[in-house]
C-alpha cells in the first residue's frame, strides 16, 4: 500500500507542477482546475502514506 501511495504522490505531484505551470505560460488556454484536482490526489496520497499500517509480517 504505502508503495502505491508514494508512486501516485510522485505522479500526481509532478503533474500538478505541469498544470501550474502550463497555466503560467498561457493562462486564458490553461486553467488552475486541474493543478487543484492533481494537488488535491497527492495531498490524499500523501495522508494515505502517513496512515497506512504496514502489512509486512516479521520473521522470528
Amino acid at each position: 500500500m504505502k508503495i502505491v501511495a508514494f508512486i501516485v504522490l510522485l505522479v500526481s505531484a509532478w503533474l500538478a507542477w505541469g498544470a501550474g505551470s502550463l497555466h503560467e505560460k498561457d493562462p486564458i488556454n490553461h486553467t488552475t482546475t486541474p493543478m487543484w484536482i492533481l494537488g488535491a490526489v497527492a495531498l490524499a496520497s500523501l495522508v494515505a502514506l502517513f496512515t497506512s499500517k504496514s502489512t509486512a509480517k516479521s520473521r522470528g
